[in-house]
């Protein structure tokens, strides 16, 4: 056994995800020995240094190109790039819980910590360029993932959220690891450069039976039709901060992870896994969306939505090509705002007792809360892919990946189900601003944090929409830069 040296190299490319989770540790170990229970908005901003303290490691390396631990771990443009998205959802969803907890009566001290804990993970799954560090990310952010879901202890629904979160994550963590074997036994190797040196000779019933194991273990954290069915339960019965930490943290890592394998490691199999995970695109986005006409509530439409976006980026990893990875990392930049933007509106509309989750609680909302409705139409309609917001940029350059790969028929299918998505989007715009209210809207409370936060959110869903390029340039120079 070889050892590996620990030296600069090294020391960068742990730097960004060691921040945060050293930031964890100490907001954890904080609330532990303070002399008295420290104010909520004091954790919340020690937090917020853990994760200003990865993006300013993360803005310092920008430009790297290099590995590090023996070429386990990269340092290149896809983990940069999506550690932005990550550190963003955190954030975002830190300033969303600040409030909320408390009226939903949640005490629990250590959402904070897990939320920078499963953040670390995230961040490891997007550099790994080796299936064992892949699976060690892939269960920090996880383990975190199951407490956060369960966090509202008192609430029968958080709890099974959470149970049924670590059972069926389990069971697809056992399709992932026997994957692993899989490969590892026909190639001998677990890093994407050994087992991509490896394929040629490997036997192919081995290679292909790791590959499909791989892909149900990974399709079921994107939350990819068939693997989704805990998606809508789970989204639902947590609380939204967490929903919307999970809708994006949790799916953008998967689709990072998916598209340093499957355009690196992998791109030599491309023939054998194209056609399936063409398929899953096609299913996922079409079974998703047809569900979610049927949802009468918001969250649990939502999570619909979101299982369908997953489609929507599986369309570019079947592309196959430096473009479609691109259009990968672009999409979930601007998915991140207009998902967390609408988890922040639904958190904005509950009450204490009544989260207000169902449709006819919009009814008259565009009356009695402008700002609030104005907001929730720019995320909805940049959902639907109406231009000139994100949404509408980010399925355009998802397309134009697909078509210039020759997947005419894919893009169409995109086409079509974003077309289908617009009914029960516009579902909510109608409930808002053309049916009258069944229940008295809740009177505007004073959170700062919130407010910020969907501020936040709908810049960036009008900027990137209507001034795409820069974040363009970036993904394809970060996608461009991967570590091979």
């Amino acid at each position: 056994m070889t050892g590996v040296a620990f030296g600069p190299a090294e020391w960068r490319a742990i730097a960004p995800f060691a921040l945060v989770a050293i930031g964890g540790m100490a907001v954890l170990l904080y609330e532990v020995f303070a002399a008295e229970r420290p104010p909520t908005a004091r954790i919340l901003w020690l937090s917020q240094i853990g994760l200003a303290a990865g993006l300013v490691a993360t803005i310092l390396l920008w430009g790297r190109n290099e590995a590090a631990f023996g070429g386990t771990f990269a340092l290149d443009g896809i983990a940069l790039f999506s550690n932005l998205v990550f550190l963003l959802a955190a954030s975002l969803s830190l300033f969303m819980a600040q409030g909320y907890l408390e009226m939903i009566h949640v005490r629990a001290r250590e959402f904070y910590p897990l939320v920078l804990f499963a953040t670390s993970g995230m961040m490891i799954m997007g550099a790994a360029r080796d299936l064992i560090v892949l699976f060690l990310g892939l269960e920090i952010m996880s383990v975190a993932s199951y407490v956060l879901a369960g966090i509202h202890r008192r609430d029968p629904a958080s709890g099974e959220a959470s149970l049924k979160y670590f059972v069926l994550g389990a069971f697809a963590t056992c399709f992932l690891l026997y994957g692993i074997a899989a490969l590892y036994g026909a190639t001998g190797a677990t890093s994407y450069s050994g087992i991509a040196a490896g394929i040629p000779s490997a036997p192919r019933l081995a290679l292909l039976g790791g590959l499909a194991l791989l892909i149900v273990g990974l399709g079921f954290k994107a939350a990819a039709v068939p693997f989704h069915f805990w998606t809508p339960d789970v989204y639902q019965g947590a609380p939204s901060a967490v929903t919307a930490l999970m809708a994006v943290g949790v799916k953008a890592a998967a689709f990072a992870g998916l598209a340093r394998l499957f355009l690196s490691g992998l791109a030599s199999l491309y023939v054998d896994w194209a056609m399936v995970v063409w398929w899953l695109a096609v299913l996922t986005m079409t079974v998703a969306n047809v569900l979610a006409i049927a949802q009468r509530n918001v969250k649990r439409m939502l999570a619909y939505s979101s299982i369908a976006h997953a489609g929507y980026l599986l369309v570019a990893i079947v592309a196959g090509t430096p473009r479609g990875g691109a259009a990968v990392l672009f999409y979930l930049l601007t998915y991140a705002f207009m998902t967390l933007g609408a988890f922040g509106v639904v958190i904005a509309l509950g009450a204490s007792g009544d989260a207000n989750e169902m449709i006819e609680d919009y009814q008259g909302l565009g009356d009695r809360r402008p700002l609030l409705a104005g907001a929730m139409v720019i995320f909805l309609l940049s959902l639907t892919g109406i231009p000139p917001l994100a949404g509408f940029v980010g399925k355009l350059y998802l397309i134009e990946a697909a078509v210039n790969a020759g997947y005419f028929w894919l893009s169409l299918a995109v086409v079509l189900n974003s077309v289908l998505a617009a009914y029960y989007y516009l579902a909510v715009v109608i409930a808002m601003f053309m049916r009258d209210p069944v229940k008295p809207v809740p009177a505007w409370e004073r959170r700062p944090y919130l407010s910020f936060s969907l501020l936040v959110a709908t810049v960036g869903t009008i900027y990137f929409g209507v001034f795409p390029s820069h974040a363009l340039d970036f993904a394809r120079l970060s996608f461009h830069s991967i570590v091979r």
